[in-house]
């Protein structure tokens, strides 16, 4: 055999060993397209790009909110709560959840002090959704609360819609996703995903989303907090059984700031209305609401954590819980300009654009 013989031999079965040892990834390359369809599901996630997917158009709102107040209402009566939740409320509406029910909120007054309250945003801690429904209907009925009082009140009920408008109400929203484990907190990234896995053993109703402000829910909270710039934020949940705050001064006892000292005075203020109701210094988590607005952003949030989810107990709670909320409205808190938080990335910076072009 010639030796140009011989290497065009060797050259061949070289070639043909090579072409055996690819033949399988060069096989899957050409599948790829449908192994990636059938092997991974989609994620709906919220970005600037989409936003304006989850905007309700002007004309669609009544309709919306109308059809939206229907279906509480019929889970009023499945959870025996005599109260008509939503007639003559002013309610607005921006956004839309995955499964298409509004994102809805009030606003009471036009003062220059702001509260936000906020309810429902675990969906399953029941007792919060009537008692914060309720308040909405309090103040409509006693304007003299705020009315030339230089205040503002603005109420969202219902944080968590899809969790609730189901069989069985879910802590995570239509996506499985826990809202208050899914805002973007400095410390999101490298603590979200590692306390879910440890702390809470990958409980899935506990799971903070693959990627923070994933969620429709996390950025209409933004969003309250960007346009209405409350001096305080109080939030309602079940079933701890104490007041938690969050905020300016928190975990810090000694040298405190004019504006620490009158934001931890607010949640003790809170307490004495509601016969001494117990106050907890506790931890916030990455990505929830009390490090996003409290820790982050210095404005004093305080948790009311109802003694329980038994949706029997709503009068009870009502009567014993309403004179506290009402002091978080009327607690005169402004913080000093120096004291502020410099770190807030507006809302409107990040979304507005994008929202705007869609509506």
């Amino acid at each position: 055999m010639l030796p140009s013989d011989w290497m065009m031999n060797f050259t061949n079965i070289l070639l043909r060993l090579i072409a055996g040892l690819f033949a399988p990834a060069l096989f899957a390359l050409e599948l790829a397209p449908g192994m990636l369809k059938s092997g991974f599901a989609p994620i709906s996630v919220v970005s600037p790009h989409n936003v304006g997917e989850w905007s309700i158009a002007a004309k669609e709102k009544s309709d919306l909110i109308e059809h939206f107040c229907s279906a509480v209402e019929q889970y009023f009566k499945k959870y025996r709560w005599q109260d008509d939740p939503c007639t003559d409320v002013p309610w607005q509406a921006d956004y839309k959840t995955r499964s298409g029910h509004p994102l809805i909120y009030t606003v009471f007054g036009d003062g220059k002090e702001a509260t936000l309250v906020l309810s429902a945003v675990h969906a399953d801690e029941l007792t919060p959704v009537p008692i914060a429904f309720r308040f909405a209907k309090y103040l409509r009925d006693n304007p003299g609360l705020y009315r030339n009082k230089d205040i503002k009140i603005v109420v969202a009920p219902l944080a968590n819609p899809d969790g609730f408008l189901r069989n069985t109400p879910s802590r995570g929203n239509a996506n499985g996703v826990d809202l208050n484990r899914n805002f973007l907190t400095l410390d999101w990234y490298e603590n979200a995903k590692p306390f879910w896995q440890t702390r809470r053993e990958r409980v899935a109703k506990h799971f903070p989303g693959y990627f923070p402000n994933s969620e429709i829910e996390t950025l209409f909270q933004m969003k309250l907090i960007d346009d209405h710039s409350p001096d305080k934020i109080l939030s309602v949940h079940a079933p701890l059984g104490f007041l938690d705050y969050d905020g300016p001064g928190d975990r810090k006892e000694v040298t405190l700031t004019t504006t620490e000292r009158r934001a931890k005075q607010l949640v003790h203020a809170i307490a004495e209305k509601t016969k001494n109701y117990r106050v907890v210094d506790y931890r916030f988590y990455p990505g929830s609401l009390g490090n996003f607005a409290g820790n982050e952003r210095h404005i004093p949030t305080v948790t009311l954590e109802l003694e329980t989810t038994d949706h029997l107990k709503v009068e009870e709670y009502w009567n014993k819980f309403l004179p506290g909320m009402l002091q978080s409205i009327h607690y005169p808190f402004t913080s000093y300009p120096e004291e502020k938080s410099g770190n807030a990335t507006p809302f409107s910076v990040l979304y507005s654009a994008s929202d705007e072009k869609a509506i």
